[in-house]
């Protein structure tokens, strides 16, 4: 058994409103009038208010610009090797902000045994995993894991990892660590699978630590018991939400249909997985669903049966 004993969250300094970030998109592409309304009322129907930044490009007038060109049309359009340069720069910090909030007053940075990294929105070597081993003077001994570009899933799959390793030893310390920098990642392509996740996702960073339960148990911390995991793909929507690599940077495809495809298989895969734990409905009091847009959150809130304020949190 191992135990969750703390999490941790850490946004960027620049927060952008959801109606700064509709009208950079609208002055990119010159809408008219009547599109500026539509992507206006896109972005408010969103049900995001505000989202953060590593950069504040979003909502600086066009010559403060740090990032992007200050020409209108944004071009010379960054290249991939300028946005994983910023990424390098920016995600070890915030990486290395909430390890440091995670652990405090729990455990100290030597008793860290395993670190697992977790990103979609950065890739290089020697990478994200060594700048934290460097920036917060962990044991050089310690055991490195990456998990990459597998999407939303991939936290869930860190937290996996973690409890196999603290399954099999018992004295492990592991903290795994997720970082997105999605708005680096903005295409100028006025098309709706861009459009939808331009107006969707931000950035953040996330650290969590897991250990053994009689590691918990001998230094009195306490937290969620992890007892299992259940997944299943869904081949049947591979195609519809992909993530892919461009010499502009990463390109991601976000179909409509996928809330379709949720409410096509969501109770199925829910039944399947608490019956794998031998829970039954009633046995569950809280839920944390995946806030991977209005529309999806909405679909699993009526397939699951579940009250308006089940899904506060998401």
């Amino acid at each position: 058994m191992s135990v969750l004993t703390k999490i941790s969250t850490v946004v960027p300094k620049y927060k952008l409103k959801q109606t700064d970030l509709a009208h950079f998109t609208a002055d990119l592409f010159e809408y008219s009038p009547l599109e500026r309304r539509k992507i206006v009322l896109m972005y408010a129907k969103s049900g995001i208010e505000t989202r953060y930044s590593v950069m504040p490009d979003y909502y600086l007038p066009r010559e403060e610009r740090i990032f992007y060109p200050t020409t209108q049309d944004l071009e010379p359009f960054p290249t991939i090797e300028k946005r994983m340069a910023y990424f390098d720069e920016k995600a070890v910090h915030l990486c290395g902000e909430a390890i440091e909030n995670c652990i405090e007053n729990t455990v100290n940075k030597k008793q860290i045994t395993h670190l697992i990294t977790v990103s979609c929105t950065g890739l290089s070597a020697p990478g994200l995993d060594i700048d934290i081993v460097q920036q917060l003077e962990l044991n050089e001994n310690i055991n490195r894991t990456s998990v990459n570009f597998m999407g939303c899933y991939a936290a869930m799959h860190g937290l996996k990892q973690a409890d196999y390793i603290c399954r099999s030893d018992k004295n492990a310390v592991v903290v795994v660590v997720c970082v997105e920098l999605c708005t680096l990642h903005f295409q100028k392509i006025n098309d709706q699978d861009n459009i939808t996740s331009n107006l969707l996702f931000s950035d953040g960073c996330a650290a969590a630590l897991v250990v053994g339960g009689d590691f918990a148990e001998e230094n009195k911390l306490r937290g969620f018991k992890l007892t299992g995991f259940y997944s299943q793909l869904a081949l049947k929507g591979k195609k519809d939400m992909a993530w892919r690599l461009a010499s502009t940077g990463f390109l991601m495809t976000l179909s409509a249909y996928i809330p379709d495809l949720i409410e096509a298989g969501i109770k199925h895969l829910f039944d399947k997985a608490i019956g794998q734990m031998n829970l039954n409905w009633e046995d569950i009091t809280h839920w944390a669903i995946h806030p991977g847009g209005k529309k999806i959150l909405e679909v699993i809130e009526r397939e699951l049966n579940l009250k308006r304020n089940d899904l506060e949190s998401s």
